[in-house]
C-alpha cells in the first residue's frame, strides 16, 4: 500500500508504534515533535495522512487539530488520546477527524486505522478521471468511449452539484463506486468528508453501530461511546454501497435521517442532526426487494431522487478492448511484464465474451493473464478457456485457415469500429479515409511483426511492391523498430 503519513508526538513509544504499523504497510512515514514544524511540511508537500497527539501541547493539542483542519480542509487526521480523553477525542472527530486512537496503542489496530484512513484520503484527494485526461499516475481511470457510457458521463456532470441523494444501479463489478466517486468529486461539496460503508461487508447486528454511533454498554463490547459515519461525515458525503442488503431496522431508521437529518446513537436517547449527502449503491432489482417486503418503499424514493445506471460490459460497444488495454498499462509496471500491444486474434474473444463479471472479471482476468505472459505481444493462448471458446480466432496463431463462422464475428468488429468513428464529429468528413487508414495500419504491422521486420517478404505477402510498401510505410508513420497497436490508434482518434 503506497502512502506517506505524518506523526506529530514527541512519544518516542508512539513513535516507535508507529513505524512498525508503517513497515508493515509499506508506507512512507515522517515524524516531527512539534506543530511549528508539521506546518510547512504539511504546505509543502502534504501527507495523505496526519496522527496527532492531543496530549501533549508540543503537538497543538486540540487547537492545533483545529488549525491544520482549518488550512487543509480535506486533510484526513487520525487523533491519539489517552483513554481518560475518550470524549475529547469523540467530540474532535466530530469536528473532522477521519478516526481517533486511545493509548496503549494496539499494533494490529493501529496498522488497521492508518490502512483504513490512507484508503478514505485516497478517495477524498484522488479524483476518478475520464479516459481522454491526463491524471496521475495513481489515479483510477473511467475508461469506456461506448454511448452506453457517455449517458452515464452526462448524468454525472448534470447530477453532481445539485443537492440530491443519488443511487446507482448496475450488475456488480461494473464500477458503481468509481461513478459515485465521480459525483462527490465534481460536487460543492468535494472539500468535505467522503466516506464509503459496504452495507453487505458488515454483520446485521454492527451495521447500525457502525452508521449511527452508540454509548458506552450499548451492547457486551462497547466499552466506550463512539461516533457513527453520519456523525463523522457531517456537511459532506456518505457512499452506501449493496445498499439492498440493509436491514429493516435500520432502513426505518435511515429514512429518518433522510427526511429530517436526525438519528440517535444505539443505546441512547440524545437526537442528534447530521448534513449529510447520500449516495447509494446496488446490484439487486430495488423494486423486486419492495415487492417481497425487504426493502421500504418510502427509503427508495427518498434514494432515488436521481438515479445512475452503469450498463454492464457486454452492452459497451467496444470497451471491453479500450480497458483491456488500460489494464494492461497498468499492470505491466507492477508485474514486469512487457507486453506492448494485443494480437489480433485477441479482439474477437474480448468482443464477444458475455463478461458476467463485467470490469472486476476482466482486470481480474488481465492481471492473471500477464503473470503467464512472455514477450511484448499480448497472445490469444494468455486468455483462460472460457473467453478464447468465446468466439473462433479468425485463424489460430499458428496460421491456419479461418474457419467461415467467424467472419460475422469480425464483420460485427468492424461495423462497430466504423459507427464508433462515425460518432465522432472531428472526423466528420474523414471516415472513409480514417477507416481505410487503420486497416492498412493494421494489416501492414501484422505482417512486419509476422516477418520480423524483412521488407521484401512482407511486400510480396501482402502483394504489393517494396516502394509501395515503404512510401505506405511513411504516410502511416509505420518503422521497423516501432511496436505498434490498432487499439493506440483507435483510443488515439477516440479521444
Amino acid at each position: 500500500m503506497a502512502g506517506t503519513v505524518l506523526l506529530i508526538d514527541p512519544d518516542p513509544l508512539v513513535r516507535q508504534q508507529v513505524t512498525t504499523a508503517c513497515m508493515q504497510l509499506s508506507v512512507t512515514l515522517t515524524a516531527v515533535d512539534r506543530l511549528t514544524d508539521a506546518v510547512p511540511m504539511i504546505a509543502d508537500n502534504p501527507p495523505d495522512v496526519v496522527l496527532l497527539d492531543v496530549d501533549h501541547a508540543d503537538s497543538g493539542g486540540f487547537d492545533g487539530f483545529d488549525q491544520l483542519r482549518g488550512r487543509w480542509p480535506r486533510l484526513c487526521a487520525i487523533l491519539i488520546a489517552e483513554r481518560s480523553l475518550s470524549e475529547q477525542a469523540i467530540e474532535a472527530m466530530k469536528r473532522g477527524a477521519i478516526d481517533y486512537l486511545l493509548k496503549p496503542l494496539s499494533h494490529d489496530e493501529l496498522a488497521t486505522r492508518i490502512g483504513k484512513a490512507l484508503r478514505i484520503s485516497r478517495d477524498m484527494t484522488v479524483p476518478p478521471v475520464y479516459e481522454t485526461e491526463s491524471p496521475d499516475k495513481d489515479a483510477d481511470r473511467i475508461v469506456g468511449q461506448s454511448p452506453a457510457m457517455q449517458e452515464v458521463f452526462k448524468l454525472v456532470g448534470l447530477i453532481a452539484p445539485r443537492e440530491v441523494n443519488v443511487l446507482i444501479t448496475g450488475e456488480s463489478g461494473t464500477g458503481k463506486e468509481l461513478i459515485a466517486k465521480a459525483v462527490y468529486h465534481h460536487s460543492q461539496r468535494k472539500d468535505k468528508p467522503f466516506l464509503a460503508v459496504n452495507c453487505a461487508a458488515i454483520p446485521e447486528t454492527l451495521l447500525e453501530s457502525e452508521l449511527f454511533g452508540h454509548e458506552k454498554g450499548a451492547f457486551t463490547s462497547a466499552y466506550v461511546r463512539r461516533i457513527g459515519k453520519f456523525e463523522q461525515c457531517h456537511g459532506g458525503t456518505l457512499f452506501l454501497d449493496e445498499i439492498g442488503d440493509i436491514p429493516m431496522t435500520t432502513q426505518a431508521k435511515l429514512l429518518r435521517v433522510l427526511q429530517d437529518g436526525s438519528f440517535q446513537r444505539l443505546g441512547g436517547s440524545e437526537t442528534l442532526r447530521a448534513n449529510v449527502r447520500i449516495i447509494a449503491a446496488t446490484n439487486q432489482p430495488i423494486e423486486r426487494l419492495i415487492e417481497e417486503r425487504r426493502f421500504r418503499q418510502d427509503l427508495f424514493y427518498r434514494l432515488k431522487v436521481a438515479s445512475i445506471e452503469v450498463p454492464p460490459l457486454r452492452d459497451r460497444d467496444l470497451d471491453p478492448v479500450l480497458l483491456a488495454h488500460y489494464f494492461i498499462k497498468r499492470f505491466n509496471r507492477m508485474l514486469g511484464a512487457q507486453i506492448q500491444r494485443l494480437s489480433p486474434h485477441v479482439l474477437p474473444a474480448l468482443l464477444n465474451y458475455s463478461w458476467p463479471g463485467n470490469v472486476r472479471e476482466l482486470e481480474n482476468m488481465i492481471q492473471s493473464s500477464l503473470v503467464v505472459s512472455r514477450g511484448n505481444v499480448f497472445r490469444l493462448e494468455f486468455l483462460p478457456e472460457k473467453i478464447r471458446s468465446a468466439v473462433r480466432p479468425v485463424g489460430d496463431e499458428s496460421g491456419e485457415t479461418a474457419p467461415t463462422t467467424t467472419s460475422a464475428a469480425m464483420d460485427n468488429y468492424l461495423c462497430d469500429l466504423s459507427r464508433q468513428l462515425l460518432a465522432q464529429k472531428i472526423l466528420h468528413g474523414q471516415v472513409h479515409r480514417k477507416m481505410i487508414e487503420l486497416a492498412e495500419r493494421a494489416v501492414i504491422c501484422s505482417a512486419l511483426e509476422n516477418l520480423s521486420g524483412s521488407l521484401a517478404p512482407t511486400a510480396r505477402l501482402l502483394g504489393i511492391t517494396r516502394s509501395t510498401l515503404r512510401k505506405k510505410m511513411k504516410q502511416l508513420g509505420i518503422e521497423i523498430n516501432t511496436r505498434i497497436s490498432r487499439l493506440d490508434e483507435i483510443g488515439h482518434n477516440g479521444q
